[in-house]
């Protein structure tokens, strides 16, 4: 029998407490999943104080709906109706809970129930160091029973998190990791395969604070509609948006996914955006926005003009107008598992939309499935973004490919070398193209507006022109050899075009490149591509 635990089984323990709590003193007040009215005032009223028994002034508390602020003496009463059925505090800069689950998750909020006006409290610690922000971005791990995913999260994701954060601590940082959403993934967990989000937070064991986002795959797949779809991910972890202050920075987690809908931003949760940017005092501060969907539109190849801002219309323009009067803000988004990052035209928000950590998880489509592929369908390999400020100003960012060395951040191709004899997934590396006789092409994953790309063929400066295209190495190393073994083709295996891409036309068929990029902290990375030049 196909085990549904916790999805079921939590439904059964909180339909009992509704029962029991009819008949005393205590009343559930928006429970996941649990429909009741609620009185028209409730009030709820509590202090959050360090561990040494210190009153916080100024501290944000919310329902999500609501927000106060506490006062003088740590105290705080709000009106709330507990639609959510919890309350939480956003963590002031230099504090963080107390308590934590898993020995790494911050534990900011408490689910609660009304019991005659008992407080709803707070204990905070003041953090150990006042070091620099450090942060590790992850998107889509989507883990589930099948294909060796869990061992490769083991073996393979915390291991290599858990040396970047060694690495940032040695630099001097106090590193936070944050997920992008798609921890698991409801469709495997629907066909019985057992993964739930419980047992990823146990095997996620990483060595530093952990925020998570909610991503689409998170849902619970045995619910139908948005609130209802949500109650295990409030149940196991906590508010699917929040916000925390960290580093001297200010973070807002949202939940941009709308269950079996797509990705929007719904009013109520605009509402609470708004209420929660009103409380930052210093407009110029770092401002982190973490979602799953994709915030702005992908990011064009030379000469071709972006037509739409925000990829996404409910929800999208409203959040960006909440935002133009904030002059350094960094979005972090997944969902696409593939590498773009774009900023706006005013250029005050700059999203990073990090390639899938489960990289091409596509495969996972056919029957009998199949393991991930260790590149996306950009063309980015697997990976993590890593953020130091330790650094100076701008913070030094680098996206890490799992089991790479950080300075990995080309990969070139001889296009004389390259040919795809399958229309259906390239038309651009036919055999005998001439448009790519002696065509140098690099594909730089990392690259963001304000970054160069510069080649040189023995010394001399050739001309580099940013194209959107498909990559020939995913295509002819992975494809290929996927599409001949398969009768039945999925068509989320096709390659995407990606604008990372970059061209340059050499003089001759056997002479050395030398590829160049500089980041937007100044760093050069460079390789050389010794020509011919096979795709393995």
């Amino acid at each position: 029998m196909k085990s549904k635990f916790p999805y079921t089984a939590f439904f059964a323990c909180a339909t009992m407490l509704f029962s029991s709590a009819c008949s005393d003193s205590d009343e559930y007040f928006g429970a996941p999943a649990i429909k009741q009215p609620a009185p028209k005032e409730v009030y709820i009223e509590g202090t959050v104080k360090t561990d040494t028994g210190t009153p916080l002034a100024d501290v944000v508390v919310s329902d999500g709906y609501n927000l106060t602020t506490t006062d003088v003496n740590g105290k705080y009463i709000m009106k709330s109706e507990v639609a959510l059925g919890y309350i939480f505090v956003s963590t002031p800069d230099g504090y963080e809970p107390a308590a934590f689950l898993d020995n790494n998750r911050p534990k900011f909020w408490q689910q609660v129930r009304k019991t005659n006006g008992k407080s709803v409290d707070f204990i905070l610690r003041k953090i150990a160091d006042n070091n620099p922000l450090g942060i590790i971005a992850i998107a889509d791990p989507q883990i589930s029973n099948r294909c060796g995913d869990v061992e490769l999260l083991k073996n393979m994701i915390v291991p290599d998190v858990n040396r970047a954060i060694d690495s940032l601590k040695a630099k001097g940082t106090s590193p936070i990791v944050i997920t992008l959403g798609d921890l698991i993934c409801d469709v495997f967990v629907a066909d019985g395969y057992g993964y739930t989000l419980d047992l990823f937070n146990k095997d996620f064991k990483v060595n530093a604070p952990l925020y998570h986002t909610m991503g689409n795959h998170d849902y619970d797949p045995f619910m139908t509609g948005d609130i209802p779809g949500l109650s295990n991910w409030l149940y196991i972890n906590g508010p699917s948006y929040y916000s925390f202050n960290r580093g001297g920075a200010h973070f807002i987690v949202v939940n941009n996914m709308v269950y079996q809908e797509g990705t929007a931003l719904k009013a109520d949760q605009l509402d609470w955006i708004a209420k929660d940017l009103a409380t930052i005092k210093d407009k110029t501060a770092p401002l982190f926005i973490t979602m799953h969907g994709i915030f702005l539109t992908y990011p064009e190849a030379e000469g071709v003009n972006v037509s739409k801002v925000y990829r996404f219309d409910e929800g999208g323009p409203q959040l960006g107008a909440l935002l133009s009067e904030f002059t350094n803000v960094k979005v972090f988004s997944g969902h696409s598992h593939k590498s773009h990052f774009q900023h706006t035209p005013e250029g005050n928000i700059r999203e990073y939309n990090y390639a899938g950590a489960n990289g091409g998880w596509w495969p996972a489509g056919f029957k009998p499935h199949m393991p991930n592929l260790p590149v996306c369908f950009d063309g980015a390999p697997w990976g993590f973004g890593i953020w130091d400020f330790a650094s100076g100003t701008p913070p030094h960012h680098i996206y890490k490919g799992f089991q790479l060395p950080t300075d990995f951040q080309i990969r070139a191709y001889d296009l004389n070398q390259v040919s795809i004899d399958d229309q259906d997934l390239s038309t651009a590396y036919l055999p005998g193209n001439s448009a790519n006789k002696d065509v140098v092409l690099a594909n730089i994953w990392a690259y963001e507006p304000g970054c160069t790309v510069k080649m040189y063929e023995n010394g001399r400066e050739l001309t580099v022109k940013r194209v959107k295209t498909q990559d020939p190495y995913l295509i002819q190393k992975y494809l290929v050899p996927i599409k001949k073994e398969y009768t039945k083709w999925n068509s989320g295996m096709n390659p995407e075009e990606t604008a990372h891409l970059f061209r340059a036309q050499a003089s001759t068929a056997d002479s050395p490149v030398t590829i160049e990029f500089t980041d937007l902290s100044g760093r050069k990375f460079t390789t050389v591509l010794n020509r011919p030049s096979s795709l393995e």
